[in-house]
C-alpha cells in the first residue's frame, strides 16, 4: 500500500533489483533476529516466543526456515553459542 504496488508487483520489483526473492530476505531477517534473542540476556527467551515474536506462525515452519539459514536446529544454535561463550572466558584469561 505505502509503496503504491500490489504485493506480487512489489515481489517482482524486489526481485528485479535484489537478484533476491522477498520471502527468503524476509526470512533471514526474521531469523538473525531470532538468533539474537534466542542468546540475549541473562535468560534466553524460549524458542517458541522468540518463533512467534519473529513472525512465524508456527514452530514447525520457524524450525524449517532457521535450519536453513543457519544450518542447524534453534535447540542445536542455543547449545552451540553457550558452549563457545562459556569457553571464551577461560581462553581470554591467559
Amino acid at each position: 500500500e505505502v509503496a503504491y504496488m500490489t504485493p506480487q508487483a512489489f515481489c517482482r520489483y524486489f526481485k528485479k533489483h535484489t537478484g533476491r526473492k522477498f520471502i527468503s530476505f524476509l526470512n533471514e531477517v526474521r531469523i538473525n533476529e531470532a538468533c539474537k534473542n534466542l542468546t540475549a540476556g541473562k535468560k534466553a527467551e524460549c524458542i517458541s516466543g522468540v518463533a512467534y515474536n519473529s513472525g512465524f506462525n508456527s514452530i514447525t515452519n520457524f524450525n524449517r526456515v532457521f535450519k536453513s539459514v543457519i544450518g542447524s536446529s534453534p535447540k542445536d544454535y542455543i547449545s552451540s553459542y553457550n558452549k563457545v561463550n562459556s569457553i571464551s572466558p577461560i581462553l581470554g584469561a591467559h
